[in-house]
Protein backbone atom coordinates (compact mmCIF):
# COMPACT_ATOMS: atom_id res chain seq x y z
CA UNK A 1 0.00 0.00 0.00
CA UNK A 2 1.56 3.90 -0.59
CA UNK A 3 3.51 5.31 1.46
CA UNK A 4 0.20 8.19 3.21
CA UNK A 5 1.12 11.91 2.94
CA UNK A 6 -0.53 13.79 5.16
CA UNK A 7 0.69 17.25 4.79
CA UNK A 8 -0.98 20.01 4.44
CA UNK A 9 1.51 22.38 2.79
CA UNK A 10 0.60 24.44 -0.46
CA UNK A 11 2.62 21.92 -3.20
CA UNK A 12 1.04 19.07 -0.67
CA UNK A 13 -2.54 20.73 -1.17
CA UNK A 14 -1.73 21.47 -5.12
CA UNK A 15 -1.00 17.84 -5.90
CA UNK A 16 -4.46 16.65 -3.88
CA UNK A 17 -6.31 19.31 -6.19
CA UNK A 18 -4.97 19.64 -9.68
CA UNK A 19 -5.86 15.83 -10.56
CA UNK A 20 -8.96 16.35 -8.85
CA UNK A 21 -9.87 19.22 -11.03
CA UNK A 22 -8.74 17.63 -14.57
CA UNK A 23 -10.90 13.83 -13.37
CA UNK A 24 -13.93 16.65 -12.74
CA UNK A 25 -13.36 18.39 -16.41
CA UNK A 26 -13.26 14.63 -17.48
CA UNK A 27 -16.95 14.32 -15.87
CA UNK A 28 -17.94 17.39 -17.29
CA UNK A 29 -17.00 16.74 -21.05
CA UNK A 30 -18.65 13.50 -20.61
CA UNK A 31 -21.91 14.76 -19.51
CA UNK A 32 -21.42 17.93 -22.24
CA UNK A 33 -21.22 14.58 -24.92
CA UNK A 34 -24.32 13.42 -23.96
CA UNK A 35 -25.99 16.31 -23.95
CA UNK A 36 -24.58 17.73 -27.06
CA UNK A 37 -25.25 14.40 -28.95
CA UNK A 38 -28.76 14.52 -27.42
CA UNK A 39 -29.26 17.85 -28.82
CA UNK A 40 -28.74 17.24 -32.48
CA UNK A 41 -30.68 14.46 -32.51
CA UNK A 42 -33.55 16.33 -31.00
CA UNK A 43 -34.89 18.94 -28.46
CA UNK A 44 -37.68 16.21 -26.86
CA UNK A 45 -35.06 14.01 -26.28
CA UNK A 46 -31.98 16.38 -24.41
CA UNK A 47 -35.46 17.95 -22.29
CA UNK A 48 -36.28 13.87 -21.38
CA UNK A 49 -32.31 13.24 -20.61
CA UNK A 50 -32.33 15.94 -18.28
CA UNK A 51 -35.43 14.89 -16.25
CA UNK A 52 -34.27 11.34 -16.39
CA UNK A 53 -30.68 12.09 -15.34
CA UNK A 54 -31.48 14.73 -12.69
CA UNK A 55 -34.22 12.05 -11.54
CA UNK A 56 -30.95 9.36 -11.49
CA UNK A 57 -29.26 11.90 -9.60
CA UNK A 58 -32.21 11.50 -6.78
CA UNK A 59 -31.67 7.32 -6.54
CA UNK A 60 -27.65 8.30 -5.79
CA UNK A 61 -28.33 10.30 -2.82
CA UNK A 62 -27.41 6.98 -0.97
CA UNK A 63 -24.39 6.51 -2.48
CA UNK A 64 -23.08 9.93 -1.67
CA UNK A 65 -24.52 9.89 1.75
CA UNK A 66 -22.05 6.57 1.90
CA UNK A 67 -19.24 8.69 0.31
CA UNK A 68 -19.74 11.42 2.80
CA UNK A 69 -19.01 8.89 5.48
CA UNK A 70 -16.58 7.30 3.94
CA UNK A 71 -14.37 10.38 3.30
CA UNK A 72 -14.92 11.51 7.00
CA UNK A 73 -14.00 7.73 8.32
CA UNK A 74 -11.17 6.80 5.78
CA UNK A 75 -9.38 10.06 5.90
CA UNK A 76 -9.40 10.77 9.69
CA UNK A 77 -8.01 6.83 9.88
CA UNK A 78 -5.10 7.60 7.68
CA UNK A 79 -4.46 10.99 9.93
CA UNK A 80 -4.64 8.98 12.81
CA UNK A 81 -1.92 7.04 11.63
CA UNK A 82 -4.66 3.42 11.81
CA UNK A 83 -3.91 2.13 8.38
CA UNK A 84 -5.98 -1.26 9.44
CA UNK A 85 -8.76 0.61 9.97
CA UNK A 86 -8.49 2.74 7.10
CA UNK A 87 -8.82 -0.24 4.66
CA UNK A 88 -11.79 -1.70 6.87
CA UNK A 89 -13.37 1.48 6.30
CA UNK A 90 -12.62 0.91 2.38
CA UNK A 91 -13.92 -2.49 2.28
CA UNK A 92 -17.01 -1.72 4.19
CA UNK A 93 -18.16 1.08 1.22
CA UNK A 94 -17.16 -1.32 -1.64
CA UNK A 95 -19.34 -3.89 -0.07
CA UNK A 96 -22.07 -1.43 0.91
CA UNK A 97 -22.51 0.57 -2.22
CA UNK A 98 -22.51 -2.21 -4.70
CA UNK A 99 -25.25 -3.61 -2.34
CA UNK A 100 -27.45 -0.62 -2.25
CA UNK A 101 -26.89 0.04 -5.37
CA UNK A 102 -28.37 -3.13 -6.65
CA UNK A 103 -31.52 -2.38 -4.40
CA UNK A 104 -31.85 1.10 -5.80
CA UNK A 105 -32.16 -0.37 -9.00
CA UNK A 106 -34.45 -2.68 -8.51
CA UNK A 107 -36.97 -0.43 -6.71
CA UNK A 108 -35.95 2.37 -10.06
CA UNK A 109 -36.87 -0.07 -12.13
CA UNK A 110 -40.44 -0.96 -10.71
CA UNK A 111 -41.32 2.58 -9.81
CA UNK A 112 -40.33 4.08 -12.68
CA UNK A 113 -43.44 4.86 -13.95
CA UNK A 114 -44.49 6.33 -11.34
CA UNK A 115 -41.78 8.45 -10.75
CA UNK A 116 -42.30 10.13 -14.20
CA UNK A 117 -46.04 10.35 -13.72
CA UNK A 118 -45.25 12.94 -10.19
CA UNK A 119 -42.86 14.98 -12.10
CA UNK A 120 -45.54 15.89 -14.76
CA UNK A 121 -43.27 15.02 -17.88
CA UNK A 122 -44.59 16.06 -20.71
CA UNK A 123 -46.50 13.88 -22.45
CA UNK A 124 -44.54 14.36 -25.92
CA UNK A 125 -41.50 13.09 -24.59
CA UNK A 126 -42.77 10.19 -21.90
CA UNK A 127 -42.23 7.79 -24.00
CA UNK A 128 -38.44 8.62 -24.72
CA UNK A 129 -38.09 9.48 -20.86
CA UNK A 130 -39.31 6.09 -20.19
CA UNK A 131 -36.45 3.91 -22.39
CA UNK A 132 -33.97 6.42 -21.18
CA UNK A 133 -35.61 5.33 -17.26
CA UNK A 134 -34.77 1.71 -17.57
CA UNK A 135 -31.39 1.85 -19.13
CA UNK A 136 -29.94 4.12 -16.17
CA UNK A 137 -31.77 1.87 -13.92
CA UNK A 138 -29.87 -1.12 -15.16
CA UNK A 139 -26.79 0.98 -14.92
CA UNK A 140 -27.03 2.41 -11.32
CA UNK A 141 -25.23 -0.37 -9.53
CA UNK A 142 -22.24 0.21 -11.33
CA UNK A 143 -22.53 3.07 -11.12
CA UNK A 144 -22.18 2.83 -7.33
CA UNK A 145 -19.49 0.98 -7.36
CA UNK A 146 -17.71 3.46 -9.38
CA UNK A 147 -18.51 6.53 -7.46
CA UNK A 148 -17.59 5.19 -4.44
CA UNK A 149 -14.12 3.85 -5.48
CA UNK A 150 -13.22 7.02 -6.90
CA UNK A 151 -14.40 8.28 -2.83
CA UNK A 152 -11.83 6.21 -0.98
CA UNK A 153 -9.16 6.49 -3.48
CA UNK A 154 -9.23 10.50 -2.62
CA UNK A 155 -9.87 9.79 0.30
CA UNK A 156 -6.72 8.04 0.54
CA UNK A 157 -5.04 10.85 -1.52
CA UNK A 158 -3.93 8.44 -4.23
CA UNK A 159 -5.76 10.75 -7.08
CA UNK A 160 -3.80 9.57 -9.91
CA UNK A 161 -5.82 6.44 -10.70
CA UNK A 162 -9.07 7.21 -10.51
CA UNK A 163 -7.83 10.14 -12.73
CA UNK A 164 -6.65 7.80 -15.58
CA UNK A 165 -9.21 5.75 -15.13
CA UNK A 166 -11.54 8.79 -15.42
CA UNK A 167 -9.59 9.72 -18.62
CA UNK A 168 -10.69 6.63 -20.19
CA UNK A 169 -14.35 6.40 -19.55
CA UNK A 170 -14.31 10.04 -21.05
CA UNK A 171 -12.56 8.79 -24.54
CA UNK A 172 -15.15 5.67 -24.79
CA UNK A 173 -18.30 7.75 -23.65
CA UNK A 174 -17.10 10.45 -26.69
CA UNK A 175 -16.51 7.71 -29.02
CA UNK A 176 -19.70 5.77 -28.15
CA UNK A 177 -21.84 8.39 -28.40
CA UNK A 178 -21.07 9.76 -31.76
CA UNK A 179 -20.95 6.46 -33.03
CA UNK A 180 -24.41 4.90 -31.82
CA UNK A 181 -26.24 8.08 -30.94
CA UNK A 182 -25.55 10.00 -34.38
CA UNK A 183 -24.25 7.01 -37.05
CA UNK A 184 -20.84 8.01 -37.22
CA UNK A 185 -17.16 6.13 -37.90
CA UNK A 186 -19.60 3.25 -39.77
CA UNK A 187 -21.36 2.57 -36.39
CA UNK A 188 -25.20 1.66 -36.65
CA UNK A 189 -27.25 4.61 -35.39
CA UNK A 190 -29.37 3.93 -32.41
CA UNK A 191 -30.05 7.12 -31.56
CA UNK A 192 -31.32 8.19 -27.76
CA UNK A 193 -31.54 4.66 -26.66
CA UNK A 194 -27.28 4.27 -28.14
CA UNK A 195 -26.63 7.41 -25.53
CA UNK A 196 -28.42 5.07 -22.90
CA UNK A 197 -26.43 1.95 -23.48
CA UNK A 198 -23.24 3.58 -23.29
CA UNK A 199 -23.99 5.49 -20.10
CA UNK A 200 -24.48 1.92 -19.16
CA UNK A 201 -20.84 0.57 -20.51
CA UNK A 202 -18.95 3.19 -19.24
CA UNK A 203 -20.45 2.83 -15.78
CA UNK A 204 -19.73 -0.69 -15.55
CA UNK A 205 -15.75 0.02 -17.06
CA UNK A 206 -15.13 2.44 -14.80
CA UNK A 207 -16.73 0.74 -11.64
CA UNK A 208 -14.14 -2.50 -12.96
CA UNK A 209 -10.80 -0.22 -13.41
CA UNK A 210 -11.58 1.60 -9.60
CA UNK A 211 -11.85 -1.84 -8.33
CA UNK A 212 -8.97 -3.53 -9.91
CA UNK A 213 -6.68 -0.84 -8.89
CA UNK A 214 -7.98 -0.63 -5.59
CA UNK A 215 -7.31 -4.01 -4.94
CA UNK A 216 -3.77 -3.94 -6.88
CA UNK A 217 -2.96 -0.87 -4.56
CA UNK A 218 -3.46 -2.88 -1.27
CA UNK A 219 -6.56 -0.95 -0.15
CA UNK A 220 -8.98 -4.00 -0.94
CA UNK A 221 -7.98 -7.07 0.23
CA UNK A 222 -9.65 -10.22 1.25
CA UNK A 223 -8.55 -10.27 4.80
CA UNK A 224 -9.30 -6.30 5.47
CA UNK A 225 -13.21 -7.44 4.86
CA UNK A 226 -14.88 -6.03 7.84
CA UNK A 227 -16.18 -9.10 10.24
CA UNK A 228 -19.47 -8.45 12.51
CA UNK A 229 -17.54 -7.83 15.24
CA UNK A 230 -15.81 -4.90 13.48
CA UNK A 231 -18.77 -3.74 12.32
CA UNK A 232 -20.46 -3.05 15.22
CA UNK A 233 -17.75 -0.74 16.68
CA UNK A 234 -16.91 0.77 13.18
CA UNK A 235 -20.43 1.41 11.62
CA UNK A 236 -21.49 3.34 13.89
CA UNK A 237 -19.28 6.74 13.02
CA UNK A 238 -19.93 5.99 9.63
CA UNK A 239 -24.12 5.72 9.72
CA UNK A 240 -23.32 9.08 11.64
CA UNK A 241 -21.84 10.85 9.07
CA UNK A 242 -23.99 9.49 6.25
CA UNK A 243 -27.36 9.45 7.89
CA UNK A 244 -27.37 13.08 7.74
CA UNK A 245 -25.44 13.32 4.70
CA UNK A 246 -28.13 11.23 2.98
CA UNK A 247 -30.74 13.21 4.21
CA UNK A 248 -29.04 16.42 2.87
CA UNK A 249 -28.87 15.00 -0.50
CA UNK A 250 -31.72 13.53 -0.59
CA UNK A 251 -33.57 16.94 0.17
CA UNK A 252 -31.16 18.44 -1.95
CA UNK A 253 -31.93 16.30 -4.92
CA UNK A 254 -35.39 16.36 -4.50
CA UNK A 255 -35.85 19.93 -4.69
CA UNK A 256 -34.13 19.64 -7.88
CA UNK A 257 -36.30 17.66 -9.33
CA UNK A 258 -39.13 19.70 -7.72
CA UNK A 259 -37.21 22.68 -9.67
CA UNK A 260 -37.34 20.77 -13.11
CA UNK A 261 -41.51 20.46 -12.45
CA UNK A 262 -41.80 24.08 -11.63
CA UNK A 263 -39.75 24.65 -14.93
CA UNK A 264 -41.99 21.61 -16.90
CA UNK A 265 -45.19 23.06 -15.58
CA UNK A 266 -44.19 26.89 -17.11
CA UNK A 267 -47.60 28.51 -18.68
CA UNK A 268 -44.87 29.91 -21.30
CA UNK A 269 -43.12 27.59 -23.12
CA UNK A 270 -41.79 24.76 -20.91
CA UNK A 271 -40.12 22.52 -23.42
CA UNK A 272 -37.75 24.90 -24.51
CA UNK A 273 -37.19 26.13 -20.54
CA UNK A 274 -36.69 22.44 -19.64
CA UNK A 275 -34.56 21.81 -22.21
CA UNK A 276 -32.55 25.07 -21.54
CA UNK A 277 -32.10 24.55 -17.89
CA UNK A 278 -30.57 20.99 -18.41
CA UNK A 279 -28.00 22.31 -21.24
CA UNK A 280 -27.90 25.10 -18.95
CA UNK A 281 -26.32 23.47 -15.76
CA UNK A 282 -24.18 21.57 -18.20
CA UNK A 283 -22.15 24.81 -18.77
CA UNK A 284 -22.38 25.82 -15.25
CA UNK A 285 -20.53 22.44 -14.43
CA UNK A 286 -17.38 24.19 -15.86
CA UNK A 287 -17.39 26.12 -12.66
CA UNK A 288 -19.33 23.47 -10.06
CA UNK A 289 -17.48 20.70 -11.17
CA UNK A 290 -13.79 21.69 -10.07
CA UNK A 291 -15.63 24.02 -7.12
CA UNK A 292 -16.43 20.07 -6.16
CA UNK A 293 -12.61 19.29 -6.58
CA UNK A 294 -12.10 21.79 -3.73
CA UNK A 295 -14.82 20.35 -2.00
CA UNK A 296 -13.30 17.04 -1.91
CA UNK A 297 -9.93 18.31 -1.35
CA UNK A 298 -10.79 19.95 1.57
CA UNK A 299 -12.94 17.25 2.86
CA UNK A 300 -9.38 14.87 3.05
CA UNK A 301 -7.09 17.55 4.48
CA UNK A 302 -9.67 18.36 7.07
CA UNK A 303 -10.21 15.47 7.92
CA UNK A 304 -6.40 14.28 7.91
CA UNK A 305 -6.06 17.48 10.68
CA UNK A 306 -8.78 16.19 12.65
CA UNK A 307 -7.79 12.71 13.03
CA UNK A 308 -4.20 13.43 13.84
CA UNK A 309 -5.86 15.80 16.76
CA UNK A 310 -5.34 19.29 14.74
CA UNK A 311 -8.29 21.38 14.77
CA UNK A 312 -6.50 24.92 14.42
CA UNK A 313 -4.60 23.49 11.18
CA UNK A 314 -7.86 21.62 9.69
CA UNK A 315 -9.51 25.43 10.30
CA UNK A 316 -6.57 27.57 8.20
CA UNK A 317 -6.47 25.10 5.47
CA UNK A 318 -10.25 24.84 4.80
CA UNK A 319 -10.41 29.17 5.10
CA UNK A 320 -7.60 29.04 2.06
CA UNK A 321 -8.82 26.65 0.15
CA UNK A 322 -12.14 28.19 0.81
CA UNK A 323 -11.21 31.89 -0.73
CA UNK A 324 -8.96 30.38 -3.60
CA UNK A 325 -11.45 27.75 -4.64
CA UNK A 326 -13.93 31.05 -5.58
CA UNK A 327 -11.71 33.44 -6.38
CA UNK A 328 -10.55 31.18 -9.41
CA UNK A 329 -14.18 30.01 -10.63
CA UNK A 330 -15.02 33.58 -9.86
CA UNK A 331 -12.83 34.11 -12.56
CA UNK A 332 -13.50 31.23 -15.13
CA UNK A 333 -17.04 32.59 -14.65
CA UNK A 334 -16.57 36.29 -15.65
CA UNK A 335 -14.84 35.12 -18.76
CA UNK A 336 -17.37 32.87 -19.71
CA UNK A 337 -19.86 35.69 -19.11
CA UNK A 338 -19.19 37.17 -22.68
CA UNK A 339 -19.20 33.98 -24.63
CA UNK A 340 -23.34 32.79 -23.48
CA UNK A 341 -24.64 33.26 -26.83
CA UNK A 342 -21.56 31.04 -28.45
CA UNK A 343 -22.23 28.45 -25.75
CA UNK A 344 -25.84 28.22 -25.93
CA UNK A 345 -25.50 27.72 -29.64
CA UNK A 346 -22.77 25.18 -28.94
CA UNK A 347 -25.31 23.16 -27.09
CA UNK A 348 -28.63 23.54 -29.33
CA UNK A 349 -29.77 24.09 -32.67
CA UNK A 350 -33.22 25.29 -31.34
CA UNK A 351 -33.48 28.98 -30.96
CA UNK A 352 -35.58 28.71 -28.60
CA UNK A 353 -33.55 26.44 -26.22
CA UNK A 354 -30.69 28.34 -27.30
CA UNK A 355 -32.64 31.76 -25.83
CA UNK A 356 -33.18 29.74 -22.86
CA UNK A 357 -29.87 28.65 -21.93
CA UNK A 358 -28.33 32.02 -22.12
CA UNK A 359 -31.25 33.42 -19.77
CA UNK A 360 -30.46 30.07 -17.39
CA UNK A 361 -26.62 31.55 -17.37
CA UNK A 362 -27.17 35.00 -17.11
CA UNK A 363 -27.99 34.50 -13.74
CA UNK A 364 -26.25 31.57 -12.09
CA UNK A 365 -22.62 33.27 -13.19
CA UNK A 366 -23.76 35.70 -11.34
CA UNK A 367 -23.82 33.20 -8.56
CA UNK A 368 -20.68 31.53 -9.05
CA UNK A 369 -18.87 33.30 -5.71
CA UNK A 370 -22.01 32.27 -3.63
CA UNK A 371 -21.95 28.96 -4.76
CA UNK A 372 -18.14 27.87 -5.07
CA UNK A 373 -17.83 28.90 -1.85
CA UNK A 374 -21.09 27.32 -0.01
CA UNK A 375 -19.96 24.20 -2.01
CA UNK A 376 -16.53 24.11 -0.35
CA UNK A 377 -17.28 25.05 2.67
CA UNK A 378 -19.80 21.71 2.52
CA UNK A 379 -16.30 20.31 2.02
CA UNK A 380 -15.13 21.10 5.36
CA UNK A 381 -18.28 19.69 6.97
CA UNK A 382 -17.75 16.17 5.34
CA UNK A 383 -13.99 16.11 6.71
CA UNK A 384 -15.07 17.05 10.23
CA UNK A 385 -18.36 15.09 9.99
CA UNK A 386 -20.24 17.23 11.12
CA UNK A 387 -23.40 16.82 7.84
CA UNK A 388 -25.75 17.72 9.81
CA UNK A 389 -24.41 21.60 9.06
CA UNK A 390 -25.04 20.95 5.67
CA UNK A 391 -28.88 19.48 6.16
CA UNK A 392 -30.09 22.42 7.99
CA UNK A 393 -28.17 24.45 5.55
CA UNK A 394 -28.19 23.56 1.89
CA UNK A 395 -31.80 22.03 2.84
CA UNK A 396 -33.28 24.56 4.36
CA UNK A 397 -32.17 27.16 1.82
CA UNK A 398 -33.64 25.10 -0.90
CA UNK A 399 -36.47 24.36 0.31
CA UNK A 400 -37.53 27.31 2.24
CA UNK A 401 -36.34 30.25 -0.28
CA UNK A 402 -35.74 28.63 -3.56
CA UNK A 403 -38.27 26.57 -4.53
CA UNK A 404 -41.44 29.09 -2.80
CA UNK A 405 -39.49 31.98 -4.15
CA UNK A 406 -39.21 30.26 -7.63
CA UNK A 407 -42.92 29.69 -7.73
CA UNK A 408 -43.65 33.29 -6.90
CA UNK A 409 -41.61 34.40 -9.71
CA UNK A 410 -41.92 31.79 -12.07
CA UNK A 411 -45.62 31.05 -11.81
CA UNK A 412 -47.62 33.58 -10.31
CA UNK A 413 -45.45 36.98 -10.90
CA UNK A 414 -43.69 36.70 -14.33
CA UNK A 415 -45.05 33.12 -16.01
CA UNK A 416 -40.95 32.46 -17.40
CA UNK A 417 -38.37 31.08 -16.29
CA UNK A 418 -36.55 33.64 -15.61
CA UNK A 419 -38.37 33.86 -12.11
CA UNK A 420 -37.08 30.18 -11.46
CA UNK A 421 -33.56 31.17 -12.21
CA UNK A 422 -33.78 34.63 -10.42
CA UNK A 423 -34.88 32.73 -7.27
CA UNK A 424 -31.95 30.01 -7.42
CA UNK A 425 -29.72 33.52 -7.56
CA UNK A 426 -30.92 35.21 -4.21
CA UNK A 427 -30.99 31.27 -2.36
CA UNK A 428 -26.96 30.89 -3.21
CA UNK A 429 -26.44 34.17 -1.92
CA UNK A 430 -28.39 33.23 1.41
CA UNK A 431 -26.78 29.79 1.49
CA UNK A 432 -23.10 31.03 1.10
CA UNK A 433 -23.44 33.51 3.53
CA UNK A 434 -24.96 30.93 6.22
CA UNK A 435 -22.28 28.75 5.43
CA UNK A 436 -19.49 31.40 6.65
CA UNK A 437 -21.42 32.11 9.74
CA UNK A 438 -20.95 28.29 10.37
CA UNK A 439 -17.37 28.02 9.39
CA UNK A 440 -15.92 30.75 11.48
CA UNK A 441 -18.69 30.42 14.66
CA UNK A 442 -19.83 26.71 15.17
CA UNK A 443 -17.76 24.10 16.72
CA UNK A 444 -17.81 21.56 13.78
CA UNK A 445 -14.41 20.04 14.73
CA UNK A 446 -16.34 17.89 17.81
CA UNK A 447 -17.80 15.59 15.26
CA UNK A 448 -14.53 14.16 14.31
CA UNK A 449 -13.91 10.06 15.25
CA UNK A 450 -11.36 11.08 17.66
CA UNK A 451 -12.40 10.34 21.23
CA UNK A 452 -10.81 13.28 23.19
CA UNK A 453 -12.57 16.55 23.29
CA UNK A 454 -11.40 18.95 20.44
CA UNK A 455 -10.36 22.38 20.76
CA UNK A 456 -13.15 25.51 20.66
CA UNK A 457 -13.33 26.49 16.47
CA UNK A 458 -15.65 29.08 17.59
CA UNK A 459 -14.63 32.63 18.49
CA UNK A 460 -14.93 33.63 21.86
CA UNK A 461 -17.82 35.17 22.65
CA UNK A 462 -18.03 38.86 23.25
CA UNK A 463 -18.67 40.02 26.84
CA UNK A 464 -21.74 42.24 27.32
Amino acid sequence: MPEQDLSTSPRAVWRLTWPQMLMMYFVFFSGLTIVWTAGQIDAGVQAALGMVTHTGMFLMVVVMALSSGATAAVSQSFGARKQRRARRYVCATVLGSAGLGLIMALAGARFGDEILRLLLVPESIVPIARELWLAAMFALPAQYLYSSTAVVFRAARQVMPPLWVAALTCLVNLLACLGFGLGRFGLPDCGYMGLAWTNVGVQCLGAACNCWLLRRSGYLRFRDWPDVRWLRKGLPYLAGVSLPAGAASLVWQSGYLTLFVLVASLPQDSVNALAGLTAGQRTEALLFLPGMAFNMSVAVLVGNCLGAGRPDEAKRVALNLVALGTAAMSLIAALLWFFRPELARMLSHNPGTQAQIVSYLNYNLLSTPFSIASTIMGGIMVGAGATRYNLAVFGGTFWLVRLPLGWLLGHALWGTSSGVFLAMLLSQCLQAGIMLHVVLRRDWARFAMRGRKHAQLTNPPRSA
